[in-house]
């Protein structure tokens, strides 16, 4: 009997699938069955085909009540619509109640309630009018008038005596008043605090009783909600395909039957979606007669092919987040590929099949864990009909290749390469390496989306930890509680302080603007829980208010010279002299009529003591006043070696030169463009021939990259890129960085390379959340002078993305 009428007899036999909802398993896909599903429970019909755990009745009802209560807790949150016409509420600190619609608010620093957003702005900002949904206003002069005054009056030099005169005779005026010697410290010589407490309780928390309490299980007195627990490992796969006869098996009634000593190796048939439809009877039974044919083959009994080993419509969800473990277990992966194959390309590896193979999320994996053997690739020519395919790639040997040399047929070869030596245990990645670099390249590949989280779950499988799956995951709420789980060498507290390179790039991407890696950053906080619409609770970070409705006075100190210590003395007492000096001469007149012939004194005249030290100290306080611009301004100039810390925000570009003026009352040389703080800072060598290979911050205008983004931001849409500036008193730098929204905080999480990385974020005072806009680079003694906050509720995504 020939191999054709071998054939032609099997294909007549059907093996006798399971009824079941068929799933690809390289890619983790829901299939459409042609047989109707399981009736499910009544109480979980909200939840239809969910995973559940071992204990399935807690579970299941756990999951029913959430599903009950998910509405009710969104609209406490403030999240269930976006509508500008809602009435939103909000809880401050100290449990104040505050109702409103939407719009932009801030933190106030001194009471801690959400105040309305001002904005101080360029006047090329205020001239074209770009849409904003914040109240802009033009820049006040906080610099002190006094030293103003002073300043116009020595500008070029001393303008002149018309100028002078006049400016002396305020000062007078104005000296009659003790000089301030000493300046109360504002906030300790701290920088504005950050008034925020987080009241909600998290999506799923680091600590499983700080999740919200559960009224609704089976037992009493349940003090939180169940716990999402573990993907619990299994040493064989629940259903397989015997090779004699290619009927579907229930391994553990099969053990009961035949013995629990009884080999039962397997051989893993891998395939993709694209080339073999799990809905298709043809492809099915091309797939079962490889695995047949490949396990007769390698001696074993049995063979293992996802459209028919997945089981029942209950479990079916919970084998297929244990493929990774029937990876494991198989005593070989073989490798099913179709496609229009010319008859002289049989001869040769199928690359194009191979690398669509490869294309897929779910066969990275099937990659990663197989066992060390050649993979075995079986080929089917579609250009022939069924039988002609099965005799043609059953009659001649499979093909064979070792997997390491198995990633070639990919774009990231070295990438998967990293991983090979990882599992194959040459080069061990670290925690934090291996799920980054796994990560990235699973990202670069397809899949049908089954759930939102489906990335992360193909991730699953490569990790020691599995959190149970869950539907109502978002793609960043799978990946963020499967780092929680397993130890990621706080891969979550490093990924908030990368600045990616775009405000809209997804959460996946480990890309950073300074290139700097996640094993980079050395965080300072700790994710303690994951809360709704993909945000983190952060704990331990440092935090400083923005102040950007005006600047305010600065207060200054400086070093104790000669010239400041008389300034000091001359304008402390030149008002108890002049005082002195006029009553001196007026007690001495007095007394000098009263001795005079008119009077009744002898006349002798003995008030000229008394004259001369009046005199004295007019002449001296004259000289202190008609001087008192010179030494004003010696006092307020010079180099500051301390000042008050304050972050002051503009929208739009404004010259320092100006901002100096704004600030300080004059142009002072204080102020310097920092050097990489930001994404638009920019530096270059110091322009001294004696001082080389110093960097020095440089105007970022003078880039025509930056110029033309500043540019473009002045006709910008609300929800486009804008341009804003920061002034750090304490460091006297100025930066120039892109948000879309102007920040109502700075958060510093962390540090990298000698520098700290600080969150600037927005507020949305209607669900209590700070939104990451952009990330600067600050010195370390900024940090020192930032206030400890409380939890923070963070979202990585712009709050412009979020709607």
């Amino acid at each position: 009997m020939g191999l054709s009428t071998i054939v032609r007899k099997l294909l007549k036999r059907k093996p006798k699938p399971l009824e079941v909802q068929e799933r690809d398993s390289t890619r983790g896909e829901e299939l459409h069955s042609t047989k109707s599903k399981k009736p499910t429970p009544a109480f979980a019909s909200s939840h239809t085909g969910a995973y559940h755990p071992t204990e399935k009745n807690l579970h299941r009802t756990a999951e029913a009540w959430d599903a009950h209560h998910a509405v009710k807790d969104d609209e406490e949150a403030g999240l269930v619509s976006r509508k500008r016409n809602q009435l939103f509420h909000h809880r401050d600190i100290l449990k104040r109640p505050y109702s409103g619609l939407r719009d932009t608010r801030f933190l106030n620093p001194k009471d801690g309630k959400p105040t309305k957003l001002i904005v101080q702005s360029s006047e090329e900002v205020l001239a074209n009018r770009s849409s904003a949904d914040w109240e802009r206003k033009s820049t006040d002069n906080a610099g002190p008038w006094i030293f103003r005054l002073t300043h116009w009056a020595t500008a070029d030099g001393g303008r002149s005596i018309v100028v002078w005169l006049p400016a002396c005779a305020v000062l007078t005026i104005v000296l009659l008043n003790p000089f301030p010697v000493t300046v109360k410290t504002r906030n300790n010589g701290f920088y504005e605090p950050v008034l925020y407490k987080d009241w909600q309780y998290p999506y799923d928390a680091r600590n499983r009783y700080e999740n919200p309490p559960c009224k609704y299980l089976p037992y009493k007195n349940a003090p939180t909600r169940p716990f999402i627990g573990q993907i619990e490992r299994v040493s064989e796969p629940a259903y397989l395909c015997l090779a004699e006869g290619m009927k579907v098996i229930n391994v553990q009634q099969w053990r009961k039957a035949n013995g629990k000593d009884v080999a039962l190796d397997y051989i893993m048939v891998s395939y993709t979606g694209k080339q073999f439809a799990s809905n298709n009877d043809k492809d099915k039974d091309s797939l079962h007669f490889i695995g047949q044919h490949a396990a007769q083959e390698a001696g074993v009994r049995a063979y293992w092919v996802s459209c028919s080993c997945l089981g029942m419509a209950d479990d079916q969800e919970e084998n297929v987040w244990r493929i990774s473990d029937v990876i494991k277990g198989a005593f070989q992966v073989v490798i099913a590929v179709a496609g229009p194959v010319g008859v002289k390309e049989m001869g040769t590896l199928p690359t194009e099949l191979l690398s669509q193979w490869g294309d897929r999320v779910w066969t990275l994996p099937e990659l990663l864990l197989s066992p060390e053997r050649d993979i075995e690739i079986y080929t089917l020519n579609r250009s022939l009909d069924q039988v002609q395919q099965l005799k043609q790639c059953l009659e001649r040997p499979p093909d064979r290749i070792n997997r390491r040399n198995f990633s070639r047929f990919w774009e990231d070869a070295s990438i998967v390469g990293q991983l090979l030596d990882h599992y194959e245990g040459s080069v061990i990645l670290s925690p934090l390496e291996l799920i980054a670099t796994a990560l990235k390249c699973l990202e670069r590949r397809h899949t049908t989306q089954h759930l939102p989280g489906d990335l992360s779950y193909s991730l699953m499988g490569l990790l020691r930890q599995r959190p149970n799956a869950r539907k109502d995951d978002s793609g960043f709420q799978a990946f963020a509680r499967l780092s929680l789980a397993n130890d990621s060498n706080m891969l979550l507290e490093r990924l908030i302080c990368l600045l990616p390179p775009s405000p809209y790039a997804p959460w996946y991407s480990f890309q950073d603007h300074w290139d700097a890696s996640l094993w980079d950053v050395y965080p300072r906080t700790q994710v303690c829980g994951i809360g709704e619409n993909d945000t983190v609770i952060l704990d331990g970070a440092r935090g400083a208010t923005i102040r950007w409705k005006s600047f305010k006075k600065v207060i200054l100190r400086g070093n104790a010279t000669v010239i400041r210590r008389i300034a000091v003395l001359a304008l402390t007492f030149v008002s108890p002299f002049f005082i002195a000096a006029i009553a001196m001469l007026a007690a001495g007149a007095s007394n000098a009529f009263q001795n005079s012939g008119y009077g009744y004194g002898s006349g002798y005249d003995g008030t000229t003591p008394l004259k001369a030290i009046g005199g004295l100290f007019l002449a001296l306080s004259l000289i202190i006043l008609l001087s008192s611009p010179w030494l004003i301004k010696k006092l307020y100039l010079g180099k500051v070696w301390n000042a008050q810390p304050w972050f002051f925000g503009i929208e739009g570009y404004i010259p320092i030169d100006e901002i100096e003026k704004k600030l300080f009352g004059a142009k002072s040389g204080r102020l310097s463009w920092s050097t990489t703080t930001s994404s638009l800072s920019r530096h270059d060598h110091l322009n001294h021939k004696d001082l080389v290979n110093y960097c020095e911050g440089q105007d970022p205008k003078i880039d025509p990259e930056v110029n033309a983004r500043i540019q473009k931001a002045l006709s910008s849409t609300n929800s486009e890129e804008k341009i804003f500036t920061l002034v750090d008193t304490y460091t006297m730098t100025v930066t120039l960085f892109a948000a879309v929204k102007p920040p109502a905080a700075v958060l510093a999480c962390g540090e990298e390379g000698g520098m700290q990385r600080a969150l600037l974020c927005s507020y949305d005072w209607t669900n209590n959340t700070m939104y990451r806009e952009t990330v600067l680079r600050m010195e370390t003694p900024a940090y020192w002078r930032m206030s400890p906050i409380r939890r923070v509720r963070l979202g990585l995504q712009t709050r412009a993305r979020m709607g």
